[in-house]
């Protein structure tokens, strides 16, 4: 199935979303396996991965046989083209490249925001369109957890953070070994950057792109995390994803809406001229 021939996500879901039940009978429908990891064993599961959070998406293709997942393809979105006119393109690329068919992906993963409220609606929906198109698994990833998980080794406490404008922040604090644990990610917070200063503690480790302007005024006593980290990726968007999907924890297409975790300006102005 050519990614072009796919349809769109206004055609699919206005009819289905009415009518889209999470039921065994939909499950067979889109080919969902009721196991989350029904395969022969020994069979390969096709992973794709997108991030679309920030200005420069990025895009992975994995490998799974059983619990072990092998990095096939990673390739950024070119600098130079909005991310609308270049995912689906690049998506068809790195699919070429790896030699798969669409039809054949099991698995897709994206970051579900906060982060760019254009970049998210076409990641998010590009994605919801694979699952339901392709029949494959979906599972999104809180974009904070992206980013902290690119720190491999963290102390106690390790703050993401996420650019949320008007002298404000997207925050959230993960605890030692947050990855190996079942619970929920923490909650994002939007914080004022006086306020997240504020709660910072000695020893605590900061990852996040709004380090670019604030690591100079950040107190001597908190670890800033290695510059090539800052950024969510598509390759950790992926692994946490399919750490998710081995536990089950799975989204249907339908249900999938981006985590802004804030209004627009254009709609808190709208609200102020109520």
């Amino acid at each position: 199935m050519p990614l072009w021939n796919l349809p769109k996500a206004t055609d699919i879901y206005p009819q289905a979303r009415s009518s889209f039940r999470r039921n065994d009978s939909a499950l067979q429908e889109l080919n969902y396996p009721r196991d989350p990891y029904a395969l022969s064993p020994g069979a390969t599961l096709l992973v794709l991965a997108l991030d679309t959070s920030t200005r420069q998406g990025s895009l992975a293709a994995f490998e799974a046989t059983g619990t072990q997942l092998e990095l096939v393809h990673y390739s950024k979105l070119p600098d130079n083209q909005s991310t609308a006119q270049s995912l689906v393109p690049e998506i068809q690329a790195l699919l070429q490249a790896c030699g798969w068919s669409i039809d054949k992906l099991g698995l897709v993963c994206t970051t579900s925001g906060p982060g760019s409220f254009t970049g998210l609606r076409l990641g998010v929906t590009t994605a919801k369109t694979l699952a339901y198109a392709t029949g494959a698994q979906l599972v999104a990833t809180p974009t904070l957890s992206a980013i902290a998980a690119n720190v491999a080794t963290a102390p106690l406490r390790l703050w993401a953070i996420l650019d949320a404008q008007r002298q404000q922040l997207f925050a959230a604090c993960f605890a030692k070994g947050w990855q190996t644990k079942t619970e929920k990610p923490p909650k994002t917070q939007v914080l004022t950057i006086d306020d997240w200063l504020s709660q910072l503690r000695p020893g605590d480790l900061v990852v996040g792109p709004p380090l670019t302007k604030l690591r100079l005024g950040l107190p001597t006593d908190v670890n800033i995390a290695d510059p090539q980290k800052w950024s969510p990726q598509a390759t950790t968007t992926g692994r946490l994803g399919f750490a998710e999907f081995l536990r089950g924890n799975t989204i249907d297409p339908m249900q999938l809406i981006p985590a802004y975790c804030r209004k627009s300006a254009a709609e808190e102005k709208a609200e102020k001229n109520d």
